[in-house]
């Protein structure tokens, strides 16, 4: 259901109570004979009126539709979007102004953009949008039964989600008296994925299989044998069909059945990240370290599974490799966000808080996981992790984003080590 205009910036001579004194006043100036000043309060009364009047018409049976842009992306990519604006009346609209708030981390921008006006910061404030810049795109005369098609070019710059829902449609009168403005029907919403950068799997390979892994990230039955075809000089003897070769038969090669090998599944503290010494650009790191891994080992069909703690604003989340697809697992990573922070009452320090999962979850599908990965800020946030003692050595590893150290029995890496280029052994 479509909002009902608001006057959101009009001139004080058309509020209602300006008009009702306005009226009022050109009233009595009539019944005390003063017709000169009488005509100019009807004057200043009519324009008011028709300026509201034609305000409130202008945007009735105007409408924008939105359509095209990926609704995934990654940091330095560009949506484009198709608009469509329709005037479905007789009344022409003397100008039109579409207005696009966006996320404060300004995770997707418009090209048309600028600072917000004193008197839209309020708003923007209030909503939890960017009081730095806004987007907008203006049109001036859009006449009747008109259609205007355009596009909207938008930059990806760093990691977030961004909702249409604040889209506004604004107009007004000829005279500049009153603008009005109404909520765009738009639930879309587009998620900036962690940058991409060079990763190596090997870790989690050799984890999964204990020994090198093929190409393709799967693993040959040697016992089930699916077919045979021609010999090539890429091939590997070991795979040489001998038995044939001896009847003197055309070197073959035999084709194995392919098994998938066990899941990989990372455990993401974002909390470790924040307390009273926060570390907001290695989390980004982290996270875009964790991103690549997961596109990555996708690629090479391991399958992969994700758990996050709880962040601001949302529950825990865990997507397991069964019934979620990478797209799920990068929209997983763009929307979270730590707590906010949480202040001493005496001392007013911000405190480190736990990370909360969905323990229970975890636990009943530990049984089909081939390997948990527990990602952190350092060994020290580790400390009282009812999770560590229940995810023992056995099946989890342990990467912090600082230069580990020993604990306990636990396989620990250094997760920048796992940058190519880098000492990822």
């Amino acid at each position: 259901m479509r909002d009902k205009p608001i006057f959101s910036r009009s001139s004080n001579l058309v509020s209602l109570p300006a008009l009702g004194l306005e009226l009022l006043f050109c009233v009595l100036a009539a019944f005390f004979g003063q017709r000169q000043l009488a005509a100019a309060l009807m004057f200043v009364f009519l324009l008011s009126g028709i300026s509201r009047l034609w305000a409130a018409l202008s945007l009735r049976r105007v409408s924008v539709s939105v359509s095209g842009a990926s609704r995934g992306l990654f940091p330095g990519e560009t949506a484009i979007f198709e608009m469509e604006v329709r005037n479905e009346k007789f009344l022409p609209v003397i100008w039109l102004e579409i207005f696009f708030p966006l996320a404060k981390s300004l995770c997707l921008t418009p090209e048309d953009s600028r600072p917000p006006d004193d008197w839209e910061a309020p708003a923007l404030e209030r909503s939890g949008a960017s009081t730095t810049l806004v987007g907008e795109r203006r049109f001036s005369f859009l006449l009747w039964y008109e259609t205007l098609r355009f596009q909207s070019r938008w930059s990806a710059n760093c990691r977030g989600v961004y909702s249409v829902e604040g889209w506004r449609l604004r107009t007004g009168d000829g005279f500049g008296l009153a603008q009005v403005e109404r909520s765009i029907e738009n639930d879309r919403r587009f998620a900036v994925y962690p940058r991409l950068i060079d990763v190596a799997p090997d870790l989690f390979l050799r984890n999964l299989w204990n020994a090198e892994s093929g190409t393709r990230g799967v693993m040959e039955d040697p016992t089930i044998i699916r077919s045979t075809r021609d010999y090539m000089t890429t091939d590997s003897l070991k795979h040489m069909n001998w038995r044939l070769a001896a009847q003197g038969l055309p070197l073959t090669v035999n084709v194995y059945e392919e098994i998938l090998p066990q899941t990989v599944h990372f455990l993401f503290d974002g909390e470790s990240f924040s307390g009273s010494a926060p570390h907001p650009e290695e989390m980004e790191d982290a996270l875009s370290i964790l991103a690549s891994e997961l596109v990555l080992l996708s690629e090479r069909q391991v399958p992969c599974g994700l758990s996050l703690c709880r962040g601001a604003g949302c529950e825990p989340v865990n997507l397991f490799p069964a019934s979620s697809s990478i797209e799920e697992l990068l929209c997983a990573l763009a929307a979270y966000q730590p707590m906010e922070p949480k202040r001493d009452a005496d001392s007013g320090n911000i405190l480190s808080q736990p990370p909360d999962f969905d323990t229970d979850v975890l636990y009943e599908a530990a049984g089909s996981v081939g390997r948990f990965y527990y990602i952190s800020y350092d060994i020290a946030s580790l400390t009282g992790r009812p999770l560590l003692r229940r995810l023992d050595h056995t099946c989890m590893s342990l990467l912090t984003y600082c230069e580990p150290e020993p604990y306990g029995e636990f396989e620990t890496v250094c997760l920048c080590g796992l940058k190519e280029g880098r000492n990822h052994a």
